[in-house]
């Protein structure tokens, strides 16, 4: 072959890889569950379905997936999410090479596997991830993480701060981090846990994999009277108080009827009605 037509080949070869579907490439996790309207690269997923590198992940505004990957890293999405599988790669034994998602805007649940050092891109900043399970939401020009558990950092603009301790948050965004603080003191603030952490809201349409132990605190639950009546019944329901059991009745003592002071007849179809007592005209008065 001449080194005119090995270069030819060389190049159609390139450019067969380059345009080969990802769908034909090995899938690097798959949809545990899918609810409402999910797609990726242009398939409509459903429970099983596979993921790829570089899929796209969307969903409408009632939609909410949850996937695993190959090294047991789970992801749920929330409604009307946006989030690119980008440099998920792996090498030889399970050998990670790079690994992290770019995640554009909605709300989101990460818990890791096997591999520490993932990272997750937003527009914002960048969320580094250490045997960790969280919520984040990218909203409004903000990225706000809640911690459940391990520890997980947020860098903007030079800023950073790490979450060490359960049921903290932070909001990132505009090239600065908020200190972490307990969740209780941004509902106490005014913080909408509804609108910022949907999917502590929502814990109930979630799997039990994918399900951490809630932060939605009784103080919470006062953030429902401005959400949805849908969010509202899909929060998780008060305990009822149990019903008091009455007290009993006490039943009236047998033969003892006497109610008056001697006057006479008292009416009241008893031996004592003709007891006459300390009134006057008895035998008493004597």
């Amino acid at each position: 072959m001449s080194p005119k037509h090995r270069i030819a080949t060389i190049l159609l070869f390139s450019t067969l890889i380059a345009s080969y579907p990802a769908s034909a490439a090995a899938p690097i996790g798959t949809t545990v569950n899918a609810s409402a309207t999910i797609s990726a690269g242009g398939r409509i997923l459903q429970k099983s379905s596979p993921l790829f590198f570089n899929d796209v992940v969307k969903t409408n505004a009632t939609g909410l997936g949850e996937f695993e990957f190959d090294d047991g890293t789970k992801l749920a999405v929330g409604p009307s999410a946006s989030v690119t599988i980008d440099k998920f790669i792996y090498k030889g034994q399970r050998t990670v090479a790079q690994t992290s998602i770019q995640a554009s805007k909605g709300a989101f649940r990460y818990i890791s596997g096997a591999f520490a050092g993932h990272k997750v891109a937003t527009p914002y900043g960048t969320i580094g991830i250490r045997g960790t399970a969280f919520d984040f939401t990218v909203r409004n020009g903000k990225v706000y993480i809640l911690l459940f558990r391990g520890n997980v950092s947020f860098c903007s603009g030079g800023s950073c701060q790490t979450l060490k301790r359960s049921c903290d948050y932070l909001v990132g965004g505009g090239g600065g981090v908020s200190k972490p603080q307990p969740l209780s003191s941004g509902i106490d603030a005014g913080l909408n846990v509804g609108q910022v952490f949907p999917l502590i809201v929502q814990q109930r349409r979630l799997t039990s994999r994918f399900r951490q132990g809630s932060c939605f605190s009784r103080a919470a639950r006062r953030t429902l009277e401005t959400i949805s009546p849908t969010v509202q019944a899909a929060a998780p329901p008060e305990p009822t108080p149990p019903t008091p059991t009455p007290a009993p009745t006490p039943s009236p003592s047998p033969g003892h009827s006497n109610s008056g002071f001697g006057n006479g007849e008292e009416n009241n179809n008893t031996p004592e009605a003709n007891n006459p007592g300390k009134g006057k005209g008895g035998p008493h008065s004597r």
